[in-house]
């Protein structure tokens, strides 16, 4: 006679809240979750809340699993967590492990499993300046709020595979033990779903291994990855300070994809005469000049941005991003609305009468993966050997040179201070009003252009109110991205 059990020792579910953006797999993962719980015969459910678009919130994704394949009576699950519920929190994006503990679901209860790669939010993006998030404090307060800690460098591991993140998350999930599923039920479920089984499987075994081995490390910006200059500039980069050889190097390489060798080396030249004011001991002046220089000469113009949407990796990145294979017909569309500014910044003044004003500007759909859509593109970037002689070259080179020119003023009041109070730094970085296009960059270069007409006068009468200034209009700039 079988057994009859009338107790059971299992009061509550394996609880996991997954974080991902749009595009990241969370869904599939998900359904590889639910489909091998109930292949090895656990009750479960998945539950999901949407976030919002751009990038401004991820998908949370809640899953529990009854430990027990025969319960005396079906479990009642739920649909959100409460703090001190989870189990695991996995996090395809680290600042979304950073939610997890700001709504108090990380506890010593939890394992935390978290890619390290970050992708960008709207916020980050659209901040003047650098308005990225520092992820090594969250990473920090996941190592002590939670119980373990597991950090996943997606690309590193993915690295000469065809491995994709969700599924890779996946194995880890299962590696770390907390979950009664089996490696052979999670592989059936991945064959089962149907999608990219070859590569998702070779990525689960990835994370399966992975979730064994010591917690990783978070990128730092030690770890960021900068393009190297031609050699041709090896002995101009060498003659400035040694902390600032990577950003040069970089800026150099950006401005010659961007226009020339001939515009990367007027990065050279007027970096020296910054170099020349800076006294500075650890010559932090001429690092930050030449991060807001080399962005601000490679301002954005409908050139670039047709040298840009026809890069030859774009679709192919599309395509990585999608899950979509090379012989999938996949349809790409660019929405531009540029506006009379845009057109005239390409134009020579003598040409500006050919530009008609169309009010706010032209709605364009133009689809790029067509031969007519992509050949549009190109030929805006084709005509980058005559952005010199644009409109709007003259009139950014002219404020470059104005914006130069009160750094190297401002290094030279600092200079003679009794002590440093870092106006010529905080001066550079008042190159974050020169942002945006259209309206927004326009209405950004006047008011830099009326700050600094008497930046002379005000140096010699008042220099600390003239800093008081520069730090309310920095603060100004932060807090409203879309104006000044």
């Amino acid at each position: 006679m079988n057994e009859i059990r009338t107790t059971s020792t299992i009061d509550r579910p394996i609880c996991l809240l997954l974080g991902a953006l749009g595009g990241q797999g969370g869904g599939i993962l998900i359904d590889w979750l639910v489909d091998a719980a109930m292949r090895a015969g656990y009750p479960a459910q998945a539950t999901s809340t949407p976030g919002v678009a751009q990038r401004t919130g991820a998908t949370t994704y809640y899953f529990e699993l009854f430990p027990e394949k025969i319960p005396l009576a079906h479990p009642i699950f739920t649909f959100f967590p409460a703090s001190g519920d989870l189990d695991l929190m996995i996090a395809m994006e680290p600042t979304e492990a950073g939610r997890a503990i700001e709504r108090g679901f990380v506890t010593d209860c939890t394992t935390v499993i978290t890619a390290t790669k970050r992708v960008y939010s709207t916020a980050e993006k659209v901040s003047a300046g650098d308005g990225r998030i520092d992820v090594a404090p969250i990473i920090e307060a996941l190592g002590k709020a939670a119980k373990k800690l597991i950090q996943l460098d997606m690309d590193a591991l993915s690295a000469g595979t065809a491995a994709r993140d969700n599924a890779i998350a996946f194995g880890a999930i299962v590696g770390t033990g907390i979950l009664p599923l089996s490696a052979e039920d999670c592989r059936a479920s991945i064959i089962e779903k149907g999608v990219a089984v070859e590569s998702n499987l070779a990525g689960f075994d990835i994370g399966l291994k992975t979730a064994e081995v010591s917690p990783r490390t978070v990128a730092t910006e030690a770890d960021l990855n900068f393009n190297t200059a031609p050699v041709s500039f090896a002995s101009d980069i060498a003659a400035f300070p040694a902390l600032a050889h990577d950003i040069i190097g970089h800026g150099i390489a950006r401005l010659i994809d961007y226009q020339s060798e001939a515009y990367a080396r007027l990065f050279i030249k007027r970096l020296k005469f910054v170099q020349e004011a800076d006294t500075r001991d650890d010559n932090k002046l001429t690092s930050e000049v030449a991060y807001h220089l080399a962005r601000w000469m490679s301002y954005e113009d409908v050139i670039r941005v047709g040298q840009l949407k026809t890069r030859p990796e774009r679709l192919s990145k599309i395509r990585l991003e999608l899950g979509v294979g090379s012989k999938v017909p996949l349809k790409v569309t660019d929405f531009f609305k540029p506006g009379r500014d845009e057109f005239l910044g390409a134009l020579p003044k003598s040409l500006s009468w050919l530009v008609p004003n169309q009010g706010n500007g032209i709605a364009l759909y133009i689809q790029t993966s067509s031969f007519t859509g992509y050949a549009m593109l190109k030929f805006l970037a084709a005509l980058k050997p005559l952005r010199s002689k644009s409109a709007q070259y003259a009139e950014e080179q002219a404020a470059i040179e104005q914006w130069l020119d009160a750094v190297i003023k401002a290094a030279a009041v600092d200079n003679a201070a009794a002590v440093d109070n870092n106006l010529a730094i905080r001066t550079s970085n008042l190159a974050i009003m020169a942002r945006g296009y259209g309206r927004v960059r326009k209405t950004g270069l006047t008011k830099l252009n009326e700050f600094f007409a008497d930046w002379h006068d005000k140096l010699a009468s008042d220099p600390a109110g003239l800093s008081a200034e520069v730090d309310q209009l920095i603060l100004l700039a932060h807090a409203n991205p879309d104006e000044t």
